[in-house]
């Protein structure tokens, strides 16, 4: 039972299957490089797979520490096979019997067959761009066949099944203006744009997935957390041995050759009124037994002669470059990813969130004390990061309860997701005055924000995160809380046990996927910085090395490092961003 995959670690492309007791990975390169070649090799390449997964999996195996394996939290999954390997993409359209019933019309006599093309595959979690053409992007979950081995003129029913190497999760991303009211009618350049073609997350091999079982497992699509397509392939017309006989008397099949099977009811086009895909949406394409693959819909970001997605060569060829990549790239570091930030009306919050967004993330849920400013700055995101969808929360952190019900409601409208955690809410209280002048009530009241609010997000969001196997919480705390500023003194404890919570929950989460980090900066450039009486800024910024304070950009930037996959092997750990106050 061999599971495949595609992932870049280190910097290389790989061949991995899945350990199944840890779902993290083997890797399979000593067998072959891609799962086309993978296939071509037959049951020997099959063979050695499961044995190196069950050494791999096996503690007791005297062998296992000659085994490569590879953290899931180390590796960033591609799309299983890469585009330039697919030599025929076809697709099988009207092959569900409810979704016939749906529309109201015949059941076909014979599969209809279309095609996409290589340059539409793309893997999960990566953008799909609301093309410039259409105004209509509808989504279409579908079960794919992979061929595993050349697949001759006029193979028999019974024989098929034997050519297919195993299945995937298919996107069938749909521009329906071009695929039915345009072009003549032909469904080509509706169904053939660049990336509308996302599959994964893994080609699950025949042993495990038998012909039984894939006519008889559950298939969903959800958009923005909510199901929109649900059924059973058991609904299919024709079942896959039927297509790939029926294919077969048309063309030769090859290895690494993909064929969608068709989707069932549910889709936008024929929903009342329609459900067009919008930049913002993310949709979540789901089958027993495979996994599920994410696509997040994004704006057309595109310039003239440029691809418009991303295929697993060009990652693999910008990743080993030395270029250097914007935020306006099509490659981001939050892909897809389900994010929170606290205090996020204004100031370093207002950035982080604007930051997070740039950076791929498909919702940032904005929270903070004040409606009125939360949906202000909810506003201003949304129309100046178009390809992120921003949603205003308003919430007292310092309220358990509060905090609970937000997220819970939060994580509801993401399908149980909340990738990462930004906590950056937080208040100065009374500053510039001796301990011995400090009011009970003041001290109280920031250690409510500072500590309390920080406890509360923590507290509510690890359950979503340890459900999911990850999860990236990053804690604003102060460089205060290192060295204690002299008259703050509530402030300076509040972010001192900051500090402390944050190597606590780091360690105590190390081994589930889930990394806790701080960030302690050195003054910044804020509203609630200009509140502060001159005096203590200065005495603030006489001890940077620099002579100056931070600004919210930089911020921003080592935030969106620490909540990315690419901060994996650093946990419990308090960053510094204070031009060279603290050096330890």
């Amino acid at each position: 039972m061999v599971r495949l995959a595609s992932v870049r670690h280190n910097g290389t492309t790989k061949l991995v299957a899945q350990i199944p007791t840890t779902l993290d990975y083997v890797d399979l390169t000593s067998i072959a490089s891609n799962v086309r070649d993978f296939f071509l090799l037959g049951t020997t390449a099959l063979e050695r797979a499961n044995e190196l997964i069950q050494q791999a999996s096996s503690s007791s195996s005297s062998s296992s520490s000659s085994i490569l394996t590879i953290p899931a939290t180390d590796a960033h999954l591609l799309a299983p096979i890469d585009g330039s390997l697919v030599g025929k993409f076809l697709c099988i359209g009207m092959n569900y019997v409810d979704h016939c019933t749906e529309q109201n019309v015949p059941i076909p006599t014979e599969p209809v067959v279309f095609s996409k093309f290589g340059s539409c595959v793309v893997g999960t979690n990566v953008p799909v761009a609301k093309d410039v053409h259409t105004e209509r992007l509808d989504y279409e979950v579908e079960l794919g066949i992979v061929v595993g081995t050349t697949v001759p003129r006029f193979t028999s029913k019974e024989d098929a099944v034997h050519y297919i190497g195993g299945y995937t999760v298919v996107h069938d991303v749909s521009a329906r203006d071009w695929q039915l009211e345009k072009n003549g009618g032909q469904w080509l350049l509706g169904k053939a744009m660049d990336g509308y073609a996302p599959i994964g997350p893994v080609i699950v091999t025949t042993d495990e997935m038998t012909l039984e079982k894939a006519h008889s497992t559950g298939i969903w699509c959800r958009v923005n957390g909510e199901t929109l397509q649900q059924s059973n392939t058991d609904q299919l017309v024709f079942g896959v041995d039927d297509i790939v006989s029926f294919v077969s008397k048309f063309m030769t099949l090859y290895p690494g050759d993909i064929i969608a099977t068709g989707t069932p009811p549910g889709v936008g086009c024929f929903r009342k009124p329609p459900r067009w895909l919008e930049p913002g949406d993310v949709v979540e394409c789901e089958i027993d037994g495979i996994g599920t693959i994410t696509s997040p819909i994004v704006g057309p970001n595109v310039q003239p002669g440029q691809p418009n997605a991303i295929t697993n060569t060009a990652i693999s060829r910008l990743s080993s470059s030395s270029l250097s990549l914007s935020s306006s790239s099509n490659i981001r570091k939050l892909g897809g990813m389900t994010c929170i930030v606290t205090g996020a009306a204004r100031g370093i919050g207002y950035g982080i969130a604007e930051r997070l967004g740039r950076e791929g993330a498909a919702r940032v849920d904005i929270v903070d004390l004040d409606p009125t400013a939360i949906d202000e700055a909810c506003s201003n995101l949304n129309e100046t990061v178009p390809s992120c969808h921003f949603v205003a929360q308003a919430c007292d952190v310092g309220d358990e309860t509060a905090v609970t019900h937000a997220w819970s409601k939060i994580a509801k409208s993401n399908g149980g997701r909340i990738d990462i955690l930004v906590q950056a809410a937080g208040i100065v209280g009374n500053s510039g005055i001796k301990t011995e002048d400090v009011d009970s009530n003041n001290f109280d009241a920031v250690f409510r924000v500072n500590v309390n609010g920080i406890f509360n997000g923590c507290k509510a969001v690890l359950p979503y995160m340890k459900a999911k196997g990850y999860g990236r919480i990053v804690n604003i705390a102060s460089i205060a809380g290192k060295e204690g500023n002299a008259g703050m003194l509530a402030y300076s404890a509040s972010k001192a046990a900051v500090i402390g919570l944050t190597k606590t929950i780091g360690k105590e989460y190390a081994e589930t996927g889930i990394t806790c980090n701080a960030l302690a900066p050195a003054v910044v450039r804020t509203a609630m910085v200009e509140a502060m009486p001159p005096e203590q800024v200065t005495y603030m910024t006489d001890k940077i090395p620099m002579k100056r304070c931070g600004t919210i950009d930089e911020i921003a930037s080592m935030v969106c490092f620490m909540a990315s996959p690419e901060s994996s092997f650093t946990t419990g750990f308090c960053f510094d961003a204070t031009g060279g106050r603290s050096v330890y």
